[in-house]
């Protein structure tokens, strides 16, 4: 059990808040890597809730090996965002403070995980119509930043 299954059997559904470690994973010649969902078929960056006790580039290291297989290091902070609302497909609503990293070295084999059912890499400016609307605006900072 991990820290968020083991609050939800106290408080259900209800409305919790969290952190959340993430990253755009940026590759120069393959573009950028996302996955889709297995909850509701949308596209997300890698990444997802700390555990209790866990930093953020623990954490954000630990979800990009379980979603992707894919070992990271030198994350680079990109962005901070608080009182993200989500309400997953299951009901369980969450309030994340988002920590957005930038990773460029990277290795391993990509391979997706339960949450996941593809793993894709798309270049900058051919990106998926069914992004989660939540971090639209973090590949938006990304692309701004890169030009």
């Amino acid at each position: 059990m991990s820290y968020i299954s083991d609050l939800r059997l106290l408080v259900g559904h209800n409305p919790i808040m969290a952190t959340a470690s993430m990253c755009i994973l940026c590759d120069e010649d393959k573009g950028i890597l996302l996955e889709k969902r297995s909850d509701n078929g949308q596209w997300c960056v890698p990444g997802g809730a700390l555990e209790l006790g866990e930093d953020q580039i623990a954490g954000l290291k630990r979800e990009v090996k379980e979603e992707t297989n894919l070992d990271i290091t030198d994350p680079e902070l990109l962005t901070v965002r608080a009182n993200v609302h989500m309400v997953y497909p299951n009901k369980d609503e969450v309030y994340y403070t988002d920590i957005v990293f930038l990773v460029t070295s990277f290795s391993g084999e990509l391979k997706p995980d339960k949450e996941s059912v593809e793993l894709c890499w798309f270049p900058i400016n051919d990106l998926p119509d069914n992004i989660m609307p939540t971090q639209i605006d973090y590949i938006e900072m990304f692309k701004k930043r890169v030009g």
